[in-house]
């Protein structure tokens, strides 16, 4: 049975910001396709929230790699998932906050 999964607001903020990048710069139907394909992710995630490794800066999140350009990194509480935020992977690692 999957977990249910929570969006922080600055996942949630992240997640849309993507995706209105991909649909200014690639199209909308690259947009969709890659919503798709980060929903079946997650989907994944939350069928087996231990599949991905712990980050090495932060042991509490779990670090995963969607693509070349964007990682995720989320949180498992026993009950529920939390996506903690979606971060490009040319980003400052230093910015993270989490």
């Amino acid at each position: 049975m999957p977990y249910p999964v929570h969006y922080s607001l600055r996942a949630y903020a992240e997640y849309e910001e993507i995706l209105a990048y991909i649909a200014e710069k690639f199209g909308i139907e690259i947009a969709l396709k890659v919503d798709a394909y980060f929903e079946d992710i997650i989907e994944n995630i939350s069928i087996n929230p231990y599949m991905f490794p712990h980050s090495d800066k932060k042991k509490d999140l779990r670090r995963c790699v969607i693509s070349p350009q964007t990682t995720l990194y989320y949180r498992f509480n026993g009950n529920y998932i939390e996506l903690a935020s979606f971060r490009g992977n040319r980003m400052d690692p230093r910015s993270l906050n989490l």
